[in-house]
């Protein structure tokens, strides 16, 4: 049995590449009330989570940076001399009566967020706790 010439056409895998412009545009579109993030992906070719990926991007202000989704995912931290009095809300709180007692300062970290918001942790602090509040508030 002899079998005929047999090709198998496929498509290119292309990388499409879009200016902040074309982003922001479809951002906008899917910013609406009733904007169903699906649908607007469709009819831009994208997958949802593209345009997700993209909203993430415009809240942290760099869509319009080149690669700037590839990169890690790092923070700017700034490392000072413990120069100040403890403060009410960096002392601990006595479970048994309520009442405040003075901690060390010692590993105690305050992380400074954009528009000025500041969290106070200690060293023994549950760093998934921390990490979610820290999602939760970096929305907002």
């Amino acid at each position: 049995m002899s079998y005929g010439r047999a090709e198998v056409i496929g498509h290119v895998e292309r990388r499409r590449r879009f200016t902040a412009e074309q982003k922001l545009a479809v951002l906008t579109e899917a910013s609406g009330r009733d904007a169903n993030i699906s649908a607007i992906a469709r009819r831009h070719g994208l997958l949802p989570s593209q345009v997700y990926k993209w909203r993430r991007l415009a809240e942290l202000g760099v869509i319009a940076i080149a690669g700037a989704s590839e990169l890690p995912s790092f923070m700017a931290v700034q490392v000072a001399a413990d120069a100040e009095a403890p403060t009410p809300s960096a002392q601990a709180c006595d479970s048994s009566d309520g009442r405040r007692k003075r901690g060390t300062s010692s590993g105690r970290m305050e992380i400074v967020l954009v528009g000025g918001r500041r969290i106070r942790v200690d060293r023994d602090v549950d760093t998934d706790a921390l990490q979610r509040v820290l999602q939760v508030l970096s929305r907002g």
